[in-house]
């Protein structure tokens, strides 16, 4: 079997002293493609940044048996200041950045890597476009590229669906798909019933976190979850059915 790229072990963590997650445990293996879901609040985001070595920890601890892996990070989309004067090529080779500086003088083979990047993901034509006229799907591929342009080991990608149209997200998803053949990725979505047919397993987190080897959503899953949904299959996309809320 193949080595873990990073162990959780029993991670507790938090803001100032408010708990988040408690005694995590998680594997993640090179070929791994995990979808993490779970309420908001239930600390999806703060699971990645503790991957991402961003929050300090109340205890447990995180190894990297072989090293930490190269690490590519796609944050929400709400967290980017779209006003911010930067275009798509600036902000593709920012992900090349050394040390604090964010606009790092390319030499010429760095410049046909970001170049390929761009092409690859069907953005050449807008690498002089500032991020603040790009459209959502526009501005998430633009991110992706950043996160990719060093050949990550693992990929996480934080709510990478919202703010998009359909045809992104298909695109997106295909894109993942082939790119798991390089990589582990874990996906962070609220949306469980879309990414089911392209993730591996699941991890439900909800202060804590319990890890399904699979892909399909049960109602043990559910109930973790903390969402009255019922699953019904319909070929390999699932739809999902609302039960009835109380009222009182």
């Amino acid at each position: 079997m193949n080595k873990p790229l990073a162990i959780l072990e029993e991670v507790s963590t938090g803001y100032l002293s408010e708990p988040v997650l408690s005694k995590v445990d998680l594997k993640v293996y090179p070929d791994d493609f995990i979808g993490v879901i779970g309420p908001n609040g239930g600390g999806k985001t703060t699971l990645a940044k503790v991957m991402l070595g961003l929050i300090p920890l109340f205890s447990g601890k995180v190894v990297f048996p072989g090293g930490r892996p190269k690490t590519g990070y796609l944050p929400q989309v709400s967290q980017i200041d779209k006003s911010f004067p930067i275009t798509v090529r600036e902000v593709v080779s920012s992900g090349l950045k050394a040390g604090n500086n964010w606009f790092p003088h390319l030499n010429k083979n760095q410049r046909k890597q970001v170049d390929a990047m761009l092409e690859e993901a069907g953005m050449s034509s807008l690498s002089s476009r500032p991020i603040g006229e790009l459209s959502g799907g526009q501005l998430q591929k633009t991110l992706l590229c950043r996160a990719l342009i060093n050949h990550p080991q693992l990929l996480i990608l934080d709510e990478p669906n919202t703010f998009v149209d359909k045809n992104f997200e298909e695109d997106l998803y295909r894109w993942l798909k082939e790119l798991n053949k390089k990589m582990a990725i874990i996906l962070i979505s609220h949306d469980i019933g879309t990414i089911s047919p392209i993730i591996k397993t699941i991890a439900c987190v909800n202060g804590t976190l319990h890890y399904h080897p699979s892909n399909q959503i049960s109602e043990e899953i559910l109930k973790v979850y903390n969402c009255p949904v019922d699953i019904i299959a319909h070929g390999p996309v699932p739809h999902r059915v609302l039960k009835e809320h109380g009222h009182e």
